[in-house]
């Protein structure tokens, strides 16, 4: 058969029987839109997560966290190690509710020190930061997220503005640069940090701190800095040789490779789904050009009787499983990306979409046509045509 007959006669069918094109089509249209849909998202997802995790970490951090941790503690591990060159304490509080002129909002309140904008790499875009003094006087002054101060006073400037954190008066000094969401899926332009001192006098009544980082001068050298950080705290909290560790400690070397192998298992589970979906199609598509072998048996038959070839039987049915299942994934395409543009507005990730992973799109429609197609084109190429006509 000519090609563009060909061409013509499978989209001529594609358009004749909506209904069947439909349930063939939507199962590589899935597939599809699964692998844009993951692809572009997964992509822009593990970008901002490495750009929060260098905002976090940075070259050369050491982050420590326990229960019993405070700071004393966190100063002794400064004063031991020499290649220390600054630390800061974080205490992390559950959140509270957050209230300003009779609108309230709830919100993750931390304590921090006056060099946490160094330390945590994370400053203010408006206002000032923590002073000493603020945290030698445990003062009543707070920093709030850009998304929490748009809840709580809209197009008002918060600086010097009176809010209540848990009933207790704060004012504001600060907003804090925009952060987004974070690996654990909170949102950081919720945050409120206050003094350290002042949340552990006026908010919790414990001098637990929780958390501390460390920046030690040579990042080359953070894993041997790591155990010796170990190895003090052991020493401070009595713990003794076999007994279990009653802190965690994380470097940014570990949190590096730990983003990398994430966004290797996102890779693996996004492809395995989208093949999962396409082996689906594939059945479902040979499944109902077996039933449109049977449904054509007359047409085959006297195509045949006027000479048609078993390759140009063949080559037909063959063809327009893969037009049916091209289309469906062209138009895969179009719903992953509109997915992947829904979940990237809704949750603030960048869409990273990459050509390869287009193109592997449609070889995976064409090859799931061509798979789906073999079975029903071998068996209307075996017909007899004398039977056919029948």
């Amino acid at each position: 058969m000519n090609p563009t007959r060909l061409i013509r006669s499978s989209l001529k069918n594609l358009v004749r029987f909506k209904m069947r094109s439909f349930f063939m089509s939507v199962g590589v249209a899935v597939g599809v839109a699964t692998l844009i849909a993951g692809s572009s998202v997964g992509n822009g997802a593990a970008q901002k997560i490495s750009a929060q995790i260098d905002q976090m970490f940075g070259p050369g951090t050491i982050l420590i966290g326990s229960a019993e941790l405070k700071l004393p503690d966190l100063a002794a591990v400064a004063e031991e190690m020499d290649q220390v060159v600054a630390f800061a304490p974080r205490l992390s509080l559950s959140p509270m509710a957050i209230d300003f002129m009779g609108t309230s909002e709830q919100a993750a309140v931390s304590g921090f020190s006056a060099n946490a904008d160094y330390v945590w790499n994370r400053s203010v875009i408006d206002g000032r930061y923590f002073s000493d003094r603020d945290v030698d006087r445990a003062e009543r002054v707070a920093l709030i997220g850009t998304k929490l101060k748009d809840a709580l006073f809209a197009d008002t400037d918060p600086i010097g503005e009176e809010i209540q954190i848990d009933s207790v008066p704060f004012v504001v000094v600060g907003v804090l640069d925009p952060m987004g969401i974070d690996p654990h899926g909170e949102d950081r332009d919720m945050d409120v940090y206050v003094p350290i001192s002042t949340a552990q006098r006026r908010l919790v009544n414990s001098d637990i701190i929780g958390n501390g980082k460390l920046v030690v001068g040579n990042a080359d050298n953070v894993e041997q800095d790591a155990d010796q950080v170990a190895e003090i705290l052991r020493n401070r909290f009595q713990i003794a040789e076999g007994q279990p560790d009653s802190f965690r400690i994380y470097t940014s070397q570990f949190a590096g490779k730990a983003a990398v192998k994430a966004k290797r298992m996102l890779g693996v589970y996004i492809i395995m789904a989208a093949i999962v979906v396409l082996l689906v199609a594939a059945v479902v598509i040979s499944s109902i050009m077996l039933v449109v072998v049977r449904e054509r048996i007359s047409e085959i038959g006297l195509r045949k009787a006027l000479g048609a070839t078993r390759g140009s039987i063949a080559t037909q049915f063959l063809f327009e499983s893969t037009v049916v299942s091209l289309v469906a994934g062209v138009a895969g395409i179009a719903l992953g990306l509109g997915v992947a543009s829904f979940i990237a507005t809704r949750y603030e990730i960048p869409m990273d979409l990459t050509i390869l992973a287009v193109l592997l799109a449609v070889l995976a429609s064409v090859v799931v046509g061509i798979i789906s197609g073999i079975i029903p084109a071998r068996r209307a190429a075996s017909l007899d045509p004398v039977e056919a006509l029948r």
